[in-house]
Order: structure tokens, then C-alpha cells, then sequence
């Protein structure tokens, strides 16, 4: 349910997000046509691309706006790779391309890095770090974020840690 009020919010700040900028072009032209378009057209095409479940074409497009250092379209391939959608899945691959956009400080890519950390997926289970970055997608008004990180208290840590020392037993 987090990972889908995530995309829903990553996808209407990628629509709104994106400034006008032009790709990369060399002197003898483009070598592939989509560098020749306006960050924000790309960004809509990938979008409906993604939406339409053309991961292929979203895929390359998302790739080309993270050259452009895009951050929205660095976490929708870390999306993309959590779910296996255009590739196989590889929730390492999510977890690097979260971190990228993270750094940035974007909302959502810290809020999917905060969930990777708390699940331990692609990167090793960290729940101090998980709610440092819930916090500050929260402090960017990220929904969910917020309770997120109030869920990731200190007695829940120690919960989570007694259940896997345990085993998953009380």
C-alpha cells in the first residue's frame, strides 16, 4: 500500500517537476531521438509509457532523464527494478537508483529508501536509518512519511530485532 501511494505521488511530482531543458545532442546530431526532446516531454512520454506498461520504452526514457539527473525518473527505475517491470527484479539495482534521487533530497525517493532499509531489501536492514529518511520525506510533506517514520520507534526496533534473533517467535 506504501509503495503504491508512493508511486501515485512520484508520478504527479514527475508531471509537474519537469523544467524544459534539452537533452544532450552532439555535433552530428543525436544518436538516439528521444536525447533530442525537451526534459518535459520526455518525462510525459515515459510516464505514459510506464502507465501503458511499456516498460521497455519507459525504461529508456527514465534512463536518459537520469542523465539529465531527473530524480523522479531515478526513482521510478528504482521502481521499475523493485517490481521486475522491464527487467528482472533486483531490489539491490531499486535501492541504488533510490539513494541517487535520496541524495537530492527528493521526497519520494527518500520515503522508497526508507522502506528499502526497513525491509532490508537491497540494502542491509537499518530501522535508525529507515525513519531518518521517512522523517525528512515527511518534512518535505511526502504523505505517509510521516507515519511511516512514527512506526519506526525505538521500542519498535527492539520488537523487530527480538523477532529476528528468535525467529520470528515472541
Amino acid at each position: 500500500m506504501l509503495a503504491r501511494a508512493c508511486l501515485a505521488t512520484l508520478v504527479s511530482a514527475l508531471l509537474l517537476g519537469a523544467g524544459p531543458s534539452a537533452g544532450p545532442q552532439s555535433a552530428f546530431g543525436p544518436a538516439d531521438p528521444a536525447t533530442a526532446l525537451p526534459t518535459d516531454r520526455l518525462l510525459t512520454r515515459a510516464v505514459a509509457a510506464f502507465e501503458d506498461g511499456d516498460y521497455a520504452a519507459a525504461h529508456r526514457d527514465f534512463r536518459i532523464l537520469a542523465q539529465r539527473d531527473v530524480p523522479a525518473a531515478e526513482t521510478l527505475l528504482g521502481t521499475m527494478a523493485a517490481n521486475g517491470q522491464g527487467a528482472p527484479r533486483n531490489d539491490a539495482v531499486a535501492a541504488a537508483w533510490f539513494l541517487r534521487a535520496a541524495r537530492r533530497g527528493y521526497g519520494p525517493a527518500q520515503l522508497a529508501l526508507a522502506n528499502a532499509f526497513a525491509e532490508g531489501r537491497g540494502v542491509s536492514r537499518n530501522l535508525p536509518r529507515a525513519a531518518e529518511l521517512a522523517r525528512a520525506a515527511a518534512g518535505q510533506g511526502q504523505p505517509g512519511a510521516a507515519d511511516f517514520a512514527a512506526r519506526l520507534t525505538p521500542q519498535r526496533y527492539a520488537q523487530l530485532n527480538a523477532r529476528r534473533i528468535t525467529g520470528g517467535r515472541p
